[in-house]
């Protein structure tokens, strides 16, 4: 059963049916000169039925996006169920919020990415753990997050790499955040940083518009926003083949879940199973992309345009990236601290491990 948003359901109370009055109707006796052995197996009860198997009900809390794609998979085919796990969605936007809930125990499981929020509240205290990496980009090659340019600037040769971006007006759907990084490093390629770009905040869907209008002349929209912008004709990639072997984001378990092991573990057991469906058969083959819009609404037709999103399919954890994150927002002055945390701290890997193991016996 899946449930959205922060709903709390009350027990249910037990109906009791009434006992008929009549007398139970009398158990055949066995025809005369049968064996004695043959009344007593006619009037024998029937066998007790088994009880229904327990199954752990885990919140996890996330956006539902094409990124959550081993949730629905998983769901789906059933892994989960097989598990004896009763997955419950939380739309959690905030990684405020999913690491505030995940600590207290509203949610056992949370997807996050390693931003400033995140770090400040690591620093702060908080009980969580990082049991795995969920989105990022691949070790090589183009992937889903490129940088596009307004076609008729690209087309005229006005803008031709990053280094023509200099005082140019860049969309970005925010500060303090992935992206903002990612961005910069796409900047980078031309030799530039985001200071050296008026950087012009808006939501993803904004993009293409403000592309097609002229209203900026980059952005930085993931997918499948930018296969929109450029199916639409408005934009063109400006750069593609950089950012690699990323961690975008990671999966946080609080305290509460991480002493319920065996929970943990089968919640992994599924997922990683799930993961590994998408590694082996695409995101756009048409059995996931059909589950993928039925909880998403993004159209068949467009994810299997897109260019698929990238999970290491072991849930492994790129510690050098997300330190290189860090510094990156300790460079601009976000964080409450100045000497950069040491990750390898919140990082609880053996869960994944013996998951991991687990299915490799099977």
């Amino acid at each position: 059963m899946v449930v959205t948003g922060w709903t709390r359901l009350l027990p249910l109370g037990l109906l009791v049916l009434a006992a008929c009055t009549a007398p139970p109707a009398a158990a055949p006796s066995a025809p005369r000169g049968a064996p004695e052995s043959a009344a007593a197996s006619a009037a024998a009860p029937a066998p007790p039925t088994s009880p229904p198997v327990q199954r752990t009900r885990v919140a996890a809390g996330y956006i539902p996006t094409v990124a959550a794609a081993p949730y629905f998979v998983g769901l789906e085919r059933g892994y989960f169920d097989a598990e004896g796990i009763e997955l419950v969605s939380e739309n959690v936007a905030v990684t405020t919020e999913a690491l505030a809930q995940a600590a207290v125990g509203n949610l056992q499981i949370a997807n996050i990415t390693v931003g400033v929020a995140a770090l400040n509240v690591l620093a702060s205290g908080i009980e969580i753990r990082i049991i795995g990496g969920t989105f990022g980009t691949p070790p090589s090659g183009p992937h889903g997050y490129p940088l596009l340019v307004r076609k008729a600037a690209y087309d005229s040769g006005e803008i031709r790499s990053a280094a023509d971006l200099r005082g140019r007006k860049v969309a970005l759907n925010g500060t303090a955040v992935w992206s903002e990084y990612a961005l910069n490093e796409a900047l980078r390629t031309g030799g530039l940083t985001v200071t050296d770009v008026d950087i012009q905040l808006m939501s993803f869907p904004e993009m293409p518009v403000a592309l097609g209008n002229g209203a900026v002349d980059a952005a930085f929209p993931p997918e499948p926003f930018s296969t929109q912008a450029q199916e639409l004709g408005v934009a063109v990639p400006l750069v593609e083949d950089y950012l690699h072997n990323v961690q975008g984001g990671v999966m946080v378990a609080g305290e509460a879940f991480l002493r319920d092991r065996p929970a943990l573990e089968a919640f992994l057991r599924a997922y990683l199973r799930a993961l590994r469906d998408l590694h082996r058969e695409g995101f756009a083959s048409p059995e996931h992309a059909a589950i993928i819009e039925k909880y998403t609404r993004v159209p068949v037709a467009v994810l299997q345009k897109i260019r698929p999103q990238y999970h290491d399919p072991e849930m492994r954890v790129n510690i050098a990236s997300l330190m290189d994150q860090q510094r990156f927002y300790i460079e601009r002055g976000y964080l409450r601290f100045t000497e950069p945390l040491d990750l390898t701290r919140w990082i609880d890997d053996g869960p994944r491990l013996a998951a991991l193991q687990a299915l490799a016996a099977r």
